[in-house]
Order: C-alpha cells, then sequence, then structure tokens
C-alpha cells in the first residue's frame, strides 16, 4: 500500500521550508567550527536548535490534525462494528449461513488491520518517520497487504459463490464445509502472495532531510518495486473486479428479470399438500436473495471507491507522472486514509441493508443492559414461555391451524428453519 510519506510533507507555512534546509544540514555537516556549532546559509544553528527543528518537521500540520481525528474515528466504529459482525454470527446459530461465513471472514481482516496497522500508519503519515523498529516495519505492512488480498480474495469468493447459487443451483451445491475450505484457501494464498513485503522492507536513514529520521521503505530496486506494485494492482484489484463485475451482473439478470429462477430454490421451497412450492414462497424467496445481493454489491463497490486512489496514486507514481507539492500529498494522505475506511464501513452497510444483522446488532449492544436488569430479563424469559408459532395443513376437504408453545430452543430452530428458506 502506498505510504503518503513518500510524497513529502503537506504544509503551506513558510517556515516548512527551512525546516527541511536545516534537517538537510544536519544530516550532512559532520564538523562544527570554534564559532558556530552549524551554518546554514548565512544562520547559525546550535544542536538545541536543530532539535527544535526536527520537533517542528513532526509535529502535525493543522490538516494533519483533522486527519488524525478522522482516523481515530474510523479506529474506534471499525473495532466495534466488525467486533459485534463477528460476535452476532458466533453467537446466533441462524446467523451463520455460508455468505455470513465470508462476511466473518471479511470482518476478522479489517479488525486486525485496524488493530495492529493503523496506529503506526497514522503515525507515520504525520511525522514522516518510522520509529518502532526494523521489525514492526517488515510486519505492520505485511499485515497490511494481507488484509488487502483477504479483503479482495473474500468478495470474490462470495460473489461466485452467490453466482453459482442463484443462476447455477443444480451444478453447484453450497456447503460450509466448502466455505470453510476455502475461507482458508483464501487466507494461504494471501499470506503467501505479499511476502516479498516481508522481505524486502527495511529501514533507511531520511537522507532528503537528515540521518537522525528513518523511513521504513524497500530495499530493492525502484524497477523491481513498480513491477510488484503494477503485479499486485492487477492480480488484487482489476482483476477481481471484473470477475465480481460479471458475477453480479449475471446475479442481477437473474433474480430481476421478470422470469422467477425457481429451479434456484428447489431445494429449500416448503412444499403444500399437493407437493408443489407455493408461489408466494418463491417470491419470498427472490426477495430475501435480492435483498443481499444488493448489500454485497454495495459492499463491493465500496471497497473499489475506497482502494481506487491508492492505486491510481501507486500508478501515477511508478509511472514517475506524479509530481511532489502539497496537493498531490494531502490526496495521498486521504487515499491512505480511505483504506482504513474501508475497514470501518462495512459493518455500518450491513446494518442499514440487512434486516437480520441490523436486529442482532441491537439484541448486541443492548445485551449488558438485560443482564444488568433483572426487571428486563424477566420480561424476556416470560415472552418465551408465552411465545407461539401457528402453521397451517390442508387436506382435500379442511384447513386446520394449530399452534406450538415456543420455548427459546424451538425459537431457535425456527429462526434455523427460516433462515434455510429464505436466506
Amino acid at each position: 500500500m502506498t505510504n503518503a510519506s513518500s510524497y513529502g510533507r503537506p504544509g503551506s507555512d513558510n517556515n516548512q521550508g527551512s525546516v527541511k534546509v536545516a534537517l538537510v544540514s544536519l544530516g550532512d555537516n559532520t564538523t562544527s567550527s570554534t564559532a558556530c556549532e552549524n551554518f546554514i546559509y548565512d544562520e547559525c544553528y546550535s544542536n538545541e536548535e536543530y532539535v527544535d527543528l526536527i520537533k517542528e518537521y513532526i509535529f502535525p500540520t493543522t490538516f494533519e490534525w483533522c486527519l488524525i481525528v478522522l482516523y481515530l474515528i474510523v479506529f474506534t466504529l471499525g473495532l466495534v462494528g466488525n467486533f459485534l459482525v463477528v460476535f452476532v454470527v458466533v453467537r446466533n446459530k441462524h446467523m451463520r449461513t455460508i455468505t455470513n461465513l465470508f462476511i466473518v471472514n471479511l470482518s476478522v481482516a479489517d479488525f486486525l488491520v485496524l488493530l495492529i496497522c493503523l496506529p503506526a500508519s497514522v503515525l507515520t503519515d504525520v511525522t514522516e518517520t518510522w520509529f518502532m523498529g526494523r521489525v514492526m516495519c517488515k510486519l505492520v505492512h505485511y499485515l497490511q497487504a494481507v488484509s488487502v488480498s483477504v479483503s479482495v480474495l473474500t468478495l470474490t469468493v462470495i460473489s461466485i459463490e452467490r453466482y453459482y447459487a442463484i443462476c447455477h443451483p443444480l451444478s453447484f451445491k453450497s456447503t460450509h464445509t466448502r466455505a470453510r475450505l476455502m475461507i482458508i484457501l483464501v487466507w494461504v494464498i494471501s499470506l503467501a502472495i505479499v511476502i516479498p513485503e516481508l522481505v524486502i522492507l527495511d529501514l533507511f536513514p531520511h537522507k532528503p532531510y537528515t540521518d537522525l529520521l528513518m523511513a521504513c521503505k524497500p530495499s530493492w530496486s525502484y524497477t523491481s518495486q513498480a513491477a510488484f506494485q503494477i503485479v499486485l494492482i492487477v492480480a488484487l484489484f482489476f482483476l477481481p473486479f471484473c470477475l465480481m463485475g460479471f458475477a453480479y451482473i449475471r446475479i442481477a439478470l437473474c433474480l430481476w428479470s421478470d422470469f422467477i429462477p425457481t429451479e434456484s430454490c428447489e431445494c429449500n421451497k416448503p412444499l403444500n399438500a399437493d407437493g408443489k412450492s407455493s408461489h408466494h414462497e418463491v417470491r419470498q424467496q427472490v426477495t430475501s436473495r435480492r435483498n443481499v445481493a444488493k448489500m454485497l454489491i454495495a459492499v463491493v463497490i465500496m471497497f473499489g471507491i475506497c482502494y481506487l486512489p491508492v492505486h491510481l496514486l501507486n500508478i501515477l507514481r511508478y509511472a514517475k507522472a506524479l509530481m511532489n507539492g502539497v496537493a498531490a500529498v494531502n490526496f495521498a494522505l486521504i487515499a491512505h486514509w480511505l483504506c482504513y475506511f474501508n475497514s470501518a464501513i462495512n459493518p455500518l452497510i450491513y446494518n442499514f441493508m440487512s434486516a437480520k444483522f441490523r436486529k442482532e446488532f441491537m439484541r448486541a449492544c443492548g445485551c449488558c443492559f438485560w443482564i444488568c436488569s433483572p426487571a428486563v430479563r424477566s420480561n424476556r424469559n416470560q415472552g418465551f414461555r408465552e411465545g407461539t408459532m401457528s402453521y397451517r395443513y390442508s387436506n382435500s376437504a379442511t384447513t386446520h391451524t394449530e399452534h406450538i408453545m415456543l420455548n427459546p430452543v424451538n425459537k431457535e430452530k425456527a429462526a434455523e428453519l427460516h433462515n434455510d428458506l429464505y436466506d
């Protein structure tokens, strides 16, 4: 991923240039005269003044303070939101659909990158300096690249799974075991494909400014780094998005056409007394699958919007078509922030576009209140005891309606049945 500090520090203050000139002198001057410790043009600076210049250089500008606030918002919302996604799926059996298993995998990757990579990235983007040593230099950027790879490959696998489940249901059977194997494969591929990040990154003196500041950057040649980045952009952005675009276009044609794809629901359709699926039930299933498709398409579009700027910057950078300047640097900082914003936005998409996730999020957020309040807990238990479920059955002459008392276990089974039918 592009490091915004590669483009130089943004700033419009007039003294910014003098700070950099001073730091260059600090890195280059190894001797001092008896009259003055260091000269910069006609100005004389002591060692203490040099230290002050360094502090001024790494101290955030007004724009960077605003960016820090945005990072804090993303950090908080992202950790809480992705934790809730994992929590509600693990906690509720009726939420453990095949699609949701992949969504949990996406949330785990986002949670890890926010927890491990975001703080280090903020510090580096703001100060243009790597303070955390050689090991973290390699580890942070490697985990960040792994997370991006896991995210895009998971989204690709979801699109393929949904495509076959909806458009070719008789030739493909989705199972939880197959989904888990695909998740493992996604992680293995992601850990392997970005191994060069772990090998080539190292610490180097920040020569344009001073030997006292360090930069975490690739140790191989500029040409090799450019080739590697182009391969990653093609393999982990353009090709997956072409595949996802094809899959979701086909899914949309299947779900939003006048023809109802009843054959895609053959194994799950409820039967009436004549052994035939009701038109109403098929409509419900198609509507449910449309809602899931809309949510997944929104996730893919948001991923593309958030990662396109940083990939565009990489292309321009290695094509040597990007000039250093305040505008370019600020754009790089925003593009870098958008990558982390994407890790925090997905739970919000689930909340707004999925009634099931929204309901379980609300239950999870109210869980602490429910545990701490005996009155609320008593009312909820009473609701369990008094819950009922009705069903109808018919023969050639009469139709009957019966009621079943639901305890918590029966409610869970009923939810699982509904999930199998309509998710």
